[in-house]
């Protein structure tokens, strides 16, 4: 035991001590568990918080252990840089743990009724909030988010273990925990029954409209030539995109150059949100106006609170060129993988796909849906 006026703390690098009255509360219920380190002359060495919280409390004498290094600076590193931190899992445990104490003294998961020795302080409160700040998250909601991530990979190791993994790498909680929450809401959406077929309501649309091209024969730049019949800017806005939408829908709107700023004004129009764009780079290119076209462009947007499944995609998507006006089948994989639904619309369908109904007829590509 060392007189607490007789240590000198001296300069360190820790500038920030944090909150000392809980430690205070801490040693005062369970006795300080490790000694401060001090130097044979009284100087510190490791436990300015300890000491701290002494001086706190009123304690006139500290544990100590006495060592012999050179220099303090040592002492502070290998107190503080050496030591491992709990990670998030491992602090839910703790705080799962304290959670069955306070459950077992109090019979329910309300206030406290009658109070346990070593948990004074927690009169009136909730068990997930004591449990929260013993176990050293922020607060309830952390704790709660850090607690369904570490549930989601016990139950699931094979889809959630990325996701534990990473929240103990970073420290962080609320993305994985994200993740994890949309990941379970994909499940329950693709196990939705399936819209009447034609009728909807659809979660995910994809249009494919006949755009309509200004000819100008006597123009040599003019140089596309297009095997169907195109629709008016006005007969495209009349399609009944809205009526087979979900509230909560994610609409793929795919546009030529010529047509952008059309197709921005359709999304507005149909009562959807412009997000961004995927542009398809074809292996080759093909007609054009001015410029012969090698890329093609697809408006995502939604409306309402569609869930999305988003990874590190790239705006491009690199996929050879089909037969004309077709899209790549790479592209309806990426709308599976990211957009969950129990079944997919595509207005002017090109070809049938499993788990997709086709509206227009597929033989003749400028037909209107039905």
């Amino acid at each position: 035991m060392t007189p607490v006026a007789t240590i000198r703390v001296g300069e360190r690098a820790r500038s920030d001590i944090g909150d000392v009255g809980s430690l205070a509360e801490s040693i005062e219920q369970h006795g300080l568990l490790h000694p401060i380190v001090i130097t044979e002359t009284g100087e510190l060495i490791a436990g300015v918080r300890r000491l701290e919280a002494f001086r706190l409390l009123g304690r006139t004498e500290i544990p100590t252990r006495v060592v012999d290094i050179e220099r303090q600076t040592f002492g502070e590193q290998a107190e503080n840089i050496d030591r491992k931190d709990f990670n998030p899992e491992e602090r839910v445990v703790i705080g799962e743990q304290i959670e069955a104490l306070l459950v077992g003294r109090r019979g329910s998961n309300q206030h406290l009724t009658k109070l346990p020795e070593n948990f004074p302080e927690a009169k009136g409160q909730e068990t997930r909030d004591i449990a929260a700040r013993k176990a050293g998250f922020g607060n309830a909601r952390t704790y709660e988010q850090a607690k369904a991530v570490r549930a989601a990979a016990l139950e699931d190791p094979a889809r959630f273990a990325r996701p534990l993994a990473d929240m103990n790498r970073t420290g962080r909680v609320h993305g994985p925990f994200k993740r994890v929450k949309i990941a379970k809401q994909s499940a329950e959406i693709r196990r939705e029954p399936p819209p009447l077929p034609g009728n909807g309501p659809y979660r995910v649309i994809v249009a494919d409209p006949p755009w309509p091209f200004e000819i100008r024969d006597e123009d040599p730049s003019h140089r596309a030539i297009y095997p169907y019949p195109t629709m008016s800017i006005e007969q495209i806005a009349a399609l009944p995109v809205g009526d087979l939408a979900h509230d909560d829908c994610i609409l793929w709107l795919w546009t030529t150059n010529f047509n952008m700023r059309e197709a921005l004004g359709l999304v507005e129009h149909w009562a959807f949100q412009h997000k961004t764009l995927l542009t398809w780079v074809k292996d080759r290119f093909g007609y054009g106006d001015w410029l012969r076209t090698q890329t093609e462009h697809v408006i995502f947007a939604t409306r309402g609170r569609p869930i999305v499944q988003l990874t590190n995609e790239s705006t491009v998507l690199f996929a050879p060129m089909r037969a004309h006006s077709e899209k790549p089948d790479e592209f309806y994989a990426l709308v599976e993988k990211l957009c969950p639904a129990p079944r997919y619309c595509e207005l002017f369908s090109r070809r049938g796909r499993p788990n997709w109904d086709g509206h227009g007829d597929e033989h003749r590509p400028g037909s209107a849906p039905k």
